[in-house]
């Protein structure tokens, strides 16, 4: 019977990331995931990620996402191949940044500015001549920092796969956990739908919006949600290509939407909207993306890249979040089940902050303390928690 030190459950970001770092540490690893790596339907398979450090007023956020940055240039040299594109990052503002409307934008400009970045403040003049697609009839302020832009995401999924199983640790494809097993308080196995037992000193559950299911204690913390992409196929590719277009956020706080430059792998422009979502099961319910929310994206783009108003809508999809009331991390180690770790609750930031999630998880399952941990250890949420990320267009409601 083969026993691993660490079995990490799930193969998206979380997962991989903790699983590398374990190995790095020289553990004994496996992991097991259903199908393949990256699933058709995890948050992690798609195109394309934003990279950025600009969170607002949160300075912990901004420092996280500082060193994820640096570690993402490391791991473009590790992999030996380019999964993260450092095109810069771009705030589009209706009002003047230093608006009340605008706290997101103005804060994150302010730590840019005060950590010693030089990002680039662009008038409406400006901004035409550097990004001649935008509308400066509607967006007239702008800040562009070069530093930031975007991992492509289901590649870095299977190129960080592939540098795992350099490592050492057993991927297991096509095995979908389905029951903890554990004896006086300590887990032992996982048990999968396959009917393989993996038996392990201590398991990472790392399985985004399917944690709750594993994990029904978790159900009153965190939810699935589920938000629409979009894919264009523009007239004028070039239009839209970097360095005329970067990945970039459109007055994001009031209206949740954000996007990429022209990605010639697959001749599109890719638009997403980082908002309240969809409250789904992920094991029961479609993913289609509604014919309201096209016309709301089509609402969009008509007022922010007029040229791109007719282009082709050739692929959509519903990304899942695995979202916290509170819309932070969870990962901590069970309180009451010994050998069990949680590393879940992406909110919208899993790919972004990938190299520091694996350390985090890692440290915590080893017992130890990371520098950021704290904040997302288990934790008792109200059920009327408000998310909190200046970013994201919520209702300041329940999610």
């Amino acid at each position: 019977m083969q026993k691993y030190d660490f079995l990490v459950v799930g193969g998206g970001i979380f997962g991989i990331s903790s699983a590398i770092e374990l190995a790095r540490r020289n553990y004994k690893v496996g992991l097991i995931n259903p199908d393949t790596l990256p699933h058709h339907l995890a948050a992690s398979t798609d195109v394309s990620k934003a990279v950025r450090m600009e969170y607002g007023s949160d300075i912990e956020y901004f420092k996280m996402a500082e060193i994820c940055i640096r570690k993402w240039r490391e791991w473009n040299d590790i992999l030996e191949e380019k999964i993260f594109h450092e095109v810069g990052f771009l705030m589009l503002c209706k009002k003047k940044i230093e608006s009340d409307k605008n706290s997101y934008e103005r804060h994150s400009l302010n730590y840019l500015i005060a950590n010693g970045y030089n990002p680039e403040r662009l008038n409406s003049a400006a901004l035409k001549n550097r990004f001649p697609a935008v509308n400066t009839e509607i967006y007239t302020d702008a800040c562009y920092n070069p530093v930031g832009g975007y991992v492509k995401s289901g590649k870095a999924i299977e190129a960080l796969a592939q540098y795992a199983r350099k490592l050492g640790v057993d991927i297991h494809e096509g095995q979908t956990a389905q029951q903890l097993l554990h004896e006086n308080g300590k887990l032992i196995a996982v048990k999968t739908q396959e009917n393989a037992t993996f038996h392990c000193g201590h398991a990472i559950i790392a399985a985004g919006p399917y944690t709750p299911y594993l994990l029904p204690e978790l159900k009153p913390f965190m939810k699935a949600t589920g938000h629409p992409v979009f894919w264009l196929k523009p007239k004028d590719p070039l239009l839209y290509a970097t360095p005329k277009l970067t990945v970039f956020m459109a007055d994001i706080s009031n209206t949740g939407w954000y996007g990429f430059p022209f990605l010639p792998e697959h001749g599109i422009v890719k638009v997403a909207r980082h908002a309240s979502g969809l409250i789904m099961d992920p094991n029961k319910d479609d993913r289609y993306v509604s014919k309201d929310e096209i016309r709301q994206m089509r609402t969009f783009i008509a007022t922010t890249f007029p040229s791109l108003l007719n282009a082709p809508l050739v692929y959509t999809r519903r990304c899942l979040y695995a979202d916290t009331l509170d819309g932070h991390f969870w990962i901590d180690q069970h309180p009451e089940i010994k050998g069990l770790t949680i590393s879940t609750g992406g909110s919208g930031h899993g790919m972004k902050m990938g190299p520091i999630i694996g350390e985090m998880t890692a440290d915590v399952a080893e017992g130890k303390v990371h520098q950021f941990s704290k904040r997302y250890r288990w934790r008792h949420l109200n059920p009327n928690t408000l998310q909190s990320e200046e970013a994201r267009n919520i209702d300041r409601a329940k999610i």
